[in-house]
């Protein structure tokens, strides 16, 4: 059971509506483990109750389904997959970049089988694949009476085809080398696809037995249309762990659709996390600033893509008893286009704070 405070919930400045909103979340979650194989699976969806635009009161407001499973096939060998499914009417919450196309009815669906194989003591495999699907429905009854026509947004629907693989060598006690492969293939309704390889070279290195870096990059290999172009791509990374937890600020550069703005786009993120898992008994506190931008990868694309969005979560949780918690959070998002867009997306500033209390219980099948 929750109640949020929203102060833009269009994601338009230009018509700023705030709210509150009672939401009663059900879940169920399913955890297999077994010597050889491991399942989990859940499910969820909220209802919400709005108090000033009661029009936008919804049984199914949001919805989420995840589920995976890990086999060992023989020593050495470990088959993997998993796949997340959510609905939303909040387009930033739905692809990992994060762009907000205003309020609209869209969900994702993201499937992604892999495998490891530990070929000799000192090298390994990994091969992974993702297809990603973005959906975002045409206009609803969302945008009546909101003033201005936001009650919608644009979303361009799409679907990514990934394939990467990674062979890692231990070169010494501390240093790992990395040698990887990765293609994508972007398919944007009403643009032209692409095709990317990326090669990629690079290594992990565990500065102390608490602090472990890693990096990697190469060039990014687009053909969009009759074009090529190249631009550099790339991850990096700092893991440090904590007496009462962890924290870790990671990069990532790579040709993407920039969520529901659609476009073969540069893509860039930089975000840290810092976990607080055992600073006191029973309190959780996580704390994640994202900062994105995405630009269209040639000057040539007909929709010109150029955004930056900050994204700011706070999260607590404290647990009361042994089966009640008490959670809160905070969640600051902010957008802006650039001047070179032909998106046509309106700047946001958004501001939620949630609250709420949590009940579940343990059923064992032993």
């Amino acid at each position: 059971m929750s109640e949020e405070y929203n102060d833009n919930l269009f994601f338009d400045n230009r018509n700023r509506q705030w709210d509150l909103i009672t939401g009663l979340s059900p879940a169920l979650t399913l955890f297999v483990t077994r010597s050889s194989y491991q399942l989990s699976g859940g499910y969820s969806f909220t209802a919400e109750m709005y108090d000033r635009n009661t029009r936008l009161n919804n049984a199914l407001e949001h919805q989420n389904f995840v589920a995976s499973g890990l086999y060992r096939a023989m020593p050495g060998l470990t088959l993997t997959a998993s796949d997340a499914y959510t609905l939303d009417r909040s387009t930033n919450r739905l692809a990992t970049q994060g762009f907000a196309t205003g309020r609209q009815e869209s969900w994702s669906n993201t499937f992604a089988p892999g495998l490891t194989w530990q070929m000799t003591p000192l090298t390994s495999l990994n091969l992974g694949a993702t297809y990603s699907i973005l959906r975002f429905k045409g206009a609803g009854a969302e945008g009546v009476g909101t003033g201005a026509g936001t009650g919608t947004g644009s979303g361009m629907d799409s679907d990514t085809y990934g394939f990467s693989t990674t062979l890692g060598h231990v070169l010494t006690p501390r240093l790992t080398g990395l040698i990887g492969y990765g293609f994508t293939y972007l398919d944007v309704r009403g643009e032209e696809s692409s095709r990317t390889h990326t090669p990629t070279l690079g290594g992990s290195y565990r500065f102390t037995p608490s602090l472990t870096g890693t990096v990697s990059g190469g060039p990014a290999i687009t053909e969009l249309g009759r074009q090529t172009i190249m631009s550099p791509a790339g991850t990096a990374s700092l893991v440090q762990l904590l007496r009462t937890g962890s924290a870790s600020v990671q990069y990532t550069r790579a040709v993407s659709a920039a969520g529901g703005l659609g476009g073969t786009t540069d893509s860039q993120s930089a975000s840290g996390t810092l976990t607080l898992s055992t600073w006191q008994r029973g309190l959780l506190i996580v704390v994640n600033p994202v900062y994105s931008i995405a630009e269209s990868v040639s000057s040539r694309q007909t929709d010109r893509i150029d955004v930056k969005s900050i994204t700011l979560t706070l999260g607590v949780t404290y647990q009361l008893a042994r089966y009640v918690s008490l959670f809160g959070g905070y969640t600051l998002f902010q957008q802006r286009t650039g001047t070179t867009s032909s998106s046509g997306q309106a700047d946001a500033d958004q501001n939620r704070v949630r609250f709420g209390l949590q009940f579940g219980y343990p059923i064992n099948f032993d």
